[in-house]
């Protein structure tokens, strides 16, 4: 649409379309009324002009149409299209009007016509004389309804004869008639000193009525300033410098608003709205609080301190901010053994800590850890922290504890001396030199049995320990801190040892030879003797047995139990042997060997009148002249009696009644004793006997024939026979039967090899022998990480002995000051029974010694070197694990920062020392030998300003093994100095920025780089 103007046809270029940017639709026409149709059916005539087929409307039945506001008098309406009604003729001189039928009720517009030819143009203008003006803010649109009359004849005569409607929509146009107008008109705000920049602050709003850019606003400040910017569209407020509350606290700012549109009136001045800004700048709490303490000598437990440490509190705010509201433990106490309290007056920052209770080093045994709150007074309120380390003295409060108050313990008897008989734990809970505890036997160690390693708690044997004389002992063991003098805590406890009994001990004879006598002919079982003995040892080992242990047999046994001897058989005096010599023996019951002893039981039989006389010949039969003289001797009878040493007599028993005949009592001859010529019979028979003093031979009789013929009688008187004798008698075998007799008893009673035996010195049970090491070890190496109860060898030794004078038993002798080894005394195993450490002893030089269990004890002893071999256990160590240095960014490459220096308590491989930087970095290294940190590249502050550099020393352990090398860290902060060396660079070489061509002067259209704090930027802009 063109602009208006007073004639519409002057600019006015009319569409033939129908559409419109108007979303307003009408009817095509509006229909007469009843009495008026809007068309006829009458030829073209004068009264109708229009001929058929041509009605009478309207072009269009809605027309768009725009005009300014504010337009004055006789301003046209500026249409999209032409308006009006196409007429039949371009000759026809019609009488067509327009009129406003409704929508104006302000009577704003009239509507006149114009004819043009063929078509009788509609025009719409505004009326003169209106005090109103058209206010698009006030109605932006009109829509008048138009009707269009044809009238017939003029004047009072007028007829019309057709009408026609349709719509017109008026939009008022817009025109910058208006200036902004803000609301509120005065805005505040409070913002903090520390508000980022760019941070939004307020917005201020400003409105303005009209459209598009006459509606458009833009903002900016009344006066130039450099703390703050307004955004030209949106309104916002945001900070561009920082703020000082101390520079100024309060900004006063004149915020104009502009609209975009052009002038309302050429030659005029665009006018402008202002809002006023008060920006107050708030004070707040910038820093937070700094403590610093000041501490006091360390506390000793238990004692009465009352203060700590002194603190202060500072804070560089001012006013509010910097006072102190309060100074508190947080952590680190749970038990509140401590507090805070102020110590000057209310704003002096000062305070105490001071200690409430009796602090006890073993309930915090690390000390505490304090940890301080200060918190100001400021909004919002500022915290800061600060550990204090608390480190409590050692009182030596705390006396030792043995892990038992009473052990209890059995050691055999023949433990050699130095045997290891337990370990006594002991703890202390304080620390330092009253936590070393040495230990000592005082109290039933009267005869020095034991000792006690003071060190290592070990306690040995240090004696040949003796159960028949003491089997229990009850030590007493005091354990003593080394705390100074007068403040040494003691405790004590019980060590009950039972010495447990071995076979120690031989059983003993009560008389170690004896002599007895037993008659003969004793029946079998006959108790000879009892036989004693005793055994000092107890148990089964005191328990004895008895036996006779001769190379030939005896007729005698004895009772194992009783020890009672008896006979087997019947002794006899005259054919065995007359003297026993019995070795008798007696035997333990223990294990793993019995115990014996031998005794000589002599045994002597006595002889016993047991045999009667018996007569070499019996039944003699013979003749005897009756004239023989008186006292001639007829016959001599004989008897033989097998006992010893017995006086035969001989006695006539019957058959002598009458005297005749006489028997020599000692002889045993018998003659005659009257004369034989008176006796009337023919045969005598003359019964003799012969007796011992006990018994009597049985009866012999004499049988004798009385002849009357004369014999020769000897020289002596005797009968003289002849070779065959007068008597003829039945020989017994008496004498044979004795001398074979006498025979049996010269070889029974010829010496034996018993007898030899004990003729002959006995060695039985002696120890001959001195034990020997067989296959001894010239040196043994251990690892110190071996675990406790590693064999590391076997000891061998052999004694030619028998029994307990060939059984061995081991130990060390000495050599082991640590208490890290013992030997099974039974076996021979060197075994690990300490924790070994090559750092603390690396050599040991143990005496071994083997003893045999003989009597007298025969022993030896070897030296055996054990080397402890070394073990990667320990990691290297820095002398320093944390450092810090500054250096300068210029520092040329290959200066030296540090120097590490770590040191491993091993040795060889395990010990040397190989170092590497762990931090990633091309601007250090590290060398691996020497440990020197030097710069190895250009250091450029601004690239990286602190470094946090991880320093590893690791040794060279571990290789072959399953253990990995071991190291340690150090951390070394390096501070890179800045240096003036760089100039000033923008992020970009060029920046582009689109701003609209009318925004306001001061207006910020791009932001420069500041992120880098502390540098002070001074920027300009260049003609180019």
């Amino acid at each position: 649409a063109g602009s208006p103007s007073s004639d519409p046809f002057a600019s006015t270029t009319f569409s033939s379309s129908a559409s419109s940017s108007s979303s307003i639709s009408s009817s095509n026409a509006r229909s007469f009324s009843p009495t008026l149709p809007t068309s006829t059916s009458a030829s073209f005539t004068e009264d109708f002009p229009f001929p058929p087929g041509h009605k009478f409307r309207f072009t269009l039945p809605l027309y768009n149409v725009s005009i300014p506001e504010n337009s004055i008098g006789k301003t046209y309406v500026v249409p999209e299209e032409r308006m009006g009604i196409k007429l039949a003729s371009p000759d026809s001189n019609l009488d067509i009007r327009f009129r406003i039928m409704s929508g104006d009720r302000d009577k704003f517009f009239k509507a006149e016509e114009r004819t043009v030819g063929d078509f009788c143009f509609l025009l719409i203008r505004t009326r003169t004389g209106n005090v109103d003006v058209l206010n698009r803010e006030r109605k932006d649109r009109y829509v008048l309804e138009v009707r269009a009359t044809l009238n017939k004849g003029d004047g009072k005569n007028r007829v019309t004869i057709m009408e026609a409607d349709t719509t017109v929509v008026v939009t008022i146009l817009d025109t910058n008639d208006l200036n902004p107008l803000f609301y509120p008109t005065e805005y505040e705000a409070t913002i903090t000193e520390d508000t980022p920049l760019h941070r939004s602050i307020l917005r201020v709003i400003a409105e303005d009525a009209d459209l598009g850019r006459n509606g458009e606003i833009y903002y900016s400040f009344a006066e130039e300033t450099d703390q703050f910017a307004v955004h030209p569209v949106s309104g916002v407020i945001t900070l561009t410098r920082p703020l000082r509350y101390s520079e100024r606290a309060l900004h006063e700012l004149v915020v104009l608003a502009k609209d975009r549109g052009a002038l309302y009136r050429s030659g005029g001045t665009r006018r402008a709205s202002t809002a006023k800004v008060t920006i107050r700048v708030r004070q707040v709490n910038l820093h937070s609080p700094e403590i610093y303490v000041h501490h006091l000598p360390d506390i000793v437990e238990q004692s009465n301190a009352d203060i700590y440490a002194i603190v202060r509190v500072v804070d560089n705010d001012e006013g509010i901010h910097g006072q102190i509201a309060s100074l508190d433990i947080v952590g680190g106490d749970p038990a509140g053994h401590f507090r805070v309290r102020p110590a000057g007056g209310p704003h002096s920052g000062e305070y105490n800590i001071e200690v409430l209770h009796l602090l006890d080093r073993e309930t915090a045994v690390q000390g505490y850890n304090l940890t301080l709150r200060a918190t100001d007074r400021g909004v919002p309120q500022r915290y800061s922290y600060k550990f204090v380390p608390v480190h409590l003295a050692d009182l030596n409060d705390n006396a030792p504890v043995f892990s038992r108050e009473i052990y209890e313990v059995k050691v055999p008897e023949t433990a050699p001396i130095n045997t290891p008989v337990i370990r006594l734990k002991v703890t202390d809970a304080d620390e330092g030199k009253n936590a070393l505890v040495f230990l000592e036997i005082v109290g039933g160690n009267e005869g020095g049995e034991f000792y006690v390693n003071a060190e290592t708690g070990m306690l040995y044997t240090a004696v040949n320990l003796d159960a028949e004389k003491k089997a229990f002992y009850t030590l007493t063991v005091s354990a003593v801190d080394q705390g100074n003098a007068g403040t040494r805590k003691q405790s004590s406890a019980k060590v009950k040892i039972n010495v447990v009994d071995t076979n120690d001990n031989d059983p003993t004879f009560e008389q170690s030879e004896m002599e007895v006598w037993i008659d003969e002919n004793e029946p079998a079982g006959t108790s000879v003797v009892k036989i004693t003995a005793k055994d000092r040892d107890s148990g089964e080992n005191a328990y004895i047995s008895y036996s006779i242990d001769n190379i030939q047999k005896v007729p005698f046994e004895i009772d194992h139990f009783s020890g009672i001897v008896k006979t087997k058989q019947v002794l006899d005096y005259e054919t065995m042997k007359r003297e026993y010599l019995l070795h008798v023996r007696v035997s333990d019951w223990g294990l793993p060997y019995r115990r014996q002893a031998e005794m000589q039981l002599h045994v002597k039989v006595r002889d016993v009148n047991d045999n009667r006389p018996q007569f070499e010949r019996i039944d003699c039969t013979g003749h005897v002249p009756r004239y023989v003289p008186i006292g001639s001797e007829i016959i001599t009878v004989s008897a033989i009696d097998f006992d010893a040493g017995n006086i035969i007599s001989y006695r006539i028993v019957s058959g002598n009644e009458d005297g005749c005949f006489a028997l020599d009592s000692a002889s045993g001859v018998l003659s005659v004793a009257c004369d034989l010529s008176d006796v009337k019979v023919t045969e005598r028979m003359v019964n003799v006997t012969a007796t011992d003093g006990s018994h009597f031979a049985d009866v012999n009789p004499v049988h004798m024939h009385l002849v009357n013929a004369k014999r020769n009688l000897g020289s002596q008187g005797r009968i003289l026979t002849d070779q065959s004798g007068a008597f003829e008698c039945r020989d017994t075998g008496v004498a044979r039967r004795l001398t074979e007799a006498i025979a049996a008893a010269e070889r029974n009673n010829m010496p034996s090899k018993d007898d030899e035996y004990a003729l002959t010195p006995s060695r039985y049970g002696e120890n001959i022998h001195a034990p020997e090491f067989v296959d001894f070890p010239s040196e043994i190496k251990a690892n110190e990480s071996v675990k406790i109860g590693t064999t590391l060898v076997k000891i061998r030794a052999r004694d030619r002995d028998l029994d307990y004078n060939g059984k061995l038993v081991f130990c060390i002798s000495s050599g082991d000051r640590d208490s890290v080894f013992g030997i099974d005394p039974d076996t021979g195993d060197l075994n690990v029974i300490g924790y070994l450490d090559r750092e603390r002893e690396s050599e040991y030089f143990l005496n071994i010694s083997v003893y045999d269990l003989g009597k007298p004890q025969k022993s030896a002893s070897k030296m055996l070197p054990v080397t402890i071999l070394d073990v990667n256990d320990n990691a290297p160590k820095f002398e320093k694990s944390l450092a810090s240095f500054r250096i300068s960014e210029t520092a040329l490459n290959g200066t030296n920062v540090w120097r590490a220096n770590a040191t491993d308590a091993d040795l060889g491989e395990n010990a040397r020392v190989t170092y590497s930087l762990v931090t990633e970095t091309n601007d250090f290294r590290v060398d691996p030998v020497t440990g020197v940190l030097t710069v190895f590249g250009r250091l450029d502050r601004e690239r990286q300003e602190i470094y946090e550099l991880r320093i590893r020393a690791q040794d060279n352990g571990g290789k072959g093994t399953d253990s990995p090398p071991l190291y340690s860290d150090a951390l070394v902060r390096v501070t890179v100095d800045d240096v003036n060396d760089n100039a000033p660079s923008f992020a970009l070489s060029t920046y582009t920025v689109k701003i609209r061509e009318d925004v306001p002067i001061w207006t910020v259209v791009a932001v420069g780089d500041r992120s880098r704090r502390g540098i002070r930027w001074r920027h300009r802009v260049l003609p180019v």
